[in-house]
């Protein structure tokens, strides 16, 4: 093991040093028990590192407790000394003290460092082996002790953290020199874009190229400025700069936008954000202004808003010219319907002059014809009344308020069941009614009239089931936009329909079905779903021949807003 260089153990103690520290044969090296031990025996004992004497036969002569590590394990300083070295060292230090005793007796001063295991940690010593000149001879040897293992742990936890220093810096180091690389070939590559930065006062303090090639400035005519003081100074910023720099210096971040005036005289439409920059310690760096040229951007907003609005122009137009349609149709069906009241009138009457004129009895033939004219002039009349009621279902406003739909469907079943046309022998209707039904906004007259007519249709077109089954049933759910909507259903066993032609159920005057079979003027559903859709909802039909049909409906919850064109009350 090579000598390191440590730091200097004396070399050389006076004899009275060792004749102090013998006052008994060797047999008995303790101190004297007559008095107090010498001071050089106190000193011995006092010093933290070991200390082993070997006479020139390498006899010990005398130790202190720190030098047991050298000893066996079952001696000590005490019962050591007058023994042979070989007896009194340890077998691993024999090995190691052995090549450097005959130099240091030659006088020759050896340092070697030894590592060692004990409980299972490593253990780290700086032995000294120093020859004891007495008279100009080598009269014996010291062996010095020094246990560094603190020490060694702690150089090497400096190490390490010196190293880990080291490559922490060396990491920071080529993070900074890639930042500079990608901050350079991000501000050369910006081509619609500039990137610069201002100092804590407001000033100018980089210009890199991609701010000089979008605004035309080079950089000796803007660094150090502020802004334009005068007609033909840089102008880099929007005019709002200033309160802009506020809102940043307090939000750390801000934006604004304007027309700012490149070198050549041209403008372009800035977007500018700005960012403030802080140092580790919160200090100010100053600000970062990103701008965009939008330019294009604004060319097309202000190209879009023109179009739209000519389109809003149009639409108005187009709206009004539809309103002024649909208030003239509905006036000339009112109008219509107001006008045809009287021919009918005249039929009915003549009807009846006929009857007496031709006395009684009536032929077969002719009573039959005149039971014909009449039930026709009826059905007239019922489709003179649906027309009348859908014109006024079209213009009357929608008085908005909360409505009990529970209370409704009974009321509207109530009347339904008393309808002469539709009423049934007790037990061939089967009613599954609901417990509750959720609430809603809307005009509780017309939705009356959609109850009636969904409760009507169910009971004739069941009429040929025994029993006829007819359920009502209703929730909330959400709807397709996320929206809640209250969701109500009519569901019957009856004759059902085709699928295909289910849109058709909703139009005036359509029917799916003969008027031999089921009577009806086919504006009920008709006016069911212009009530339902003037609410704000929509309804519709599904159903299978002979499998019945089911007519769903939904209306605003209650708590909504009304819809356009709704009067609230």
């Amino acid at each position: 093991m090579q000598p390191l260089p440590r730091d200097p153990w004396p070399t050389h103690l006076p004899p009275s040093f060792f004749a102090a520290l013998q006052p008994a044969p060797p047999a008995q090296p303790d101190p004297p028990a007559q008095g107090e031990p010498s001071a050089a025996w106190r000193l011995l004992q006092a010093l933290p590192d070991g200390v082993l004497m070997l006479d020139a036969q390498l006899c010990v002569r005398g130790a202190n407790a720190a030098a047991q590590p050298l000893l066996r394990a079952h001696l000590t300083p005490e019962t050591a000394a007058g023994l042979p070295w070989q007896e009194a060292l340890d077998d691993d230090w024999l090995d190691t003290l052995l090549p450097w005793v005959a130099p240091a007796l030659r006088g020759e001063r050896g340092e070697l460092v030894v590592q060692r295991q004990q409980g299972g940690r490593a253990r780290h010593w700086q032995v000294t082996l120093a020859p004891d000149w007495l008279d100009g001879a080598v009269a014996g040897l010291f062996v010095l002790l020094r246990d560094e293992t603190a020490q060694q742990r702690a150089e090497a936890e400096r190490e390490r953290q010196q190293q880990a220093l080291r490559q922490r810096l060396q990491q920071q180091d080529q993070h900074l020199v890639l930042q500079q690389a990608r901050w350079q070939a991000l501000s050369a590559a910006l081509r619609d874009a500039a990137i610069f930065f201002l100092d804590p006062d407001g000033a100018i303090r980089d210009w890199p190229a991609s701010a000089e090639r979008l605004l035309g400035y080079p950089a000796a005519a803007v660094l150090g400025t502020h802004g334009p003081d005068r007609a033909d100074a840089p102008h880099p910023l929007p005019p709002d700069a200033p309160q802009a720099l506020e809102r940043a210096a307090l939000l750390g971040q801000s934006e604004s936008t304007g027309w700012v005036r490149r070198a050549d005289g041209s403008r372009l439409w800035a977007h500018v954000v700005y960012t403030t920059l802080s140092g580790p310690d919160g200090e100010a760096l100053g600000t970062a202004c990103l701008v965009r040229d939008m330019t294009e951007v604004r060319r097309l907003e202000e190209l879009l808003r023109e179009l739209n609005q000519a389109l809003e122009r149009q639409v108005q137009q187009r709206t009004q010219a539809l309103q002024a349609a649909v208030d003239d149709l509905e006036a000339f069906a009112s109008s219509v319907s107001h006008d045809l009241r009287a021919p009918l009138r005249h039929i009915t009457s003549y009807l009846q002059l006929l009857r007496e004129d031709l006395g009684a009895p009536l032929a077969p033939d002719v009573a039959e014809d005149l039971r014909t004219i009449e039930e026709a002039a009826a059905h007239m009349g019922r489709l003179i009344e649906g027309l009348l009621a859908f014109a006024r279902t079209g213009r009357a406003a929608l008085q908005w308020e909360a409505v009990d739909m529970l209370g409704l469907l009974r009321a509207s079943l109530n009347r339904v069941l008393h309808d002469p046309a539709l009423q049934r022998a007790p037990g061939e209707v089967e009613l599954r009614l609901p417990a509750a039904l959720p609430s809603v906004q809307g005009d509780p007259l017309l939705l009356a009239q959609v109850w009636d007519n969904l409760l009507a249709n169910a009971l004739k077109y069941s009429r040929p089931r025994r029993p006829a089954v007819i359920e009502v049933g209703g929730e909330l759910r959400r709807g397709p936009d996320g929206a809640p909507q209250a969701v109500f259903w009519v569901r019957d066993n009856g004759v059902g329909f085709d699928p295909a032609r289910a849109e058709r159920l909703f139009g005036m005057f359509q029917r799916l079905h003969r008027a031999q079979e089921f009577e009806g003027t086919g504006i009920g559903l008709a006016l069911a779903r212009r009530i339902v859709e003037r609410h704000g909802g929509r309804i519709q039909a599904e159903g299978r021949p002979g499998e019945g049909a089911t007519f769903t409906f939904t209306l605003p919850p209650l708590g909504s807003e009304p819809p356009a064109g709704a009067d609230p009350s």
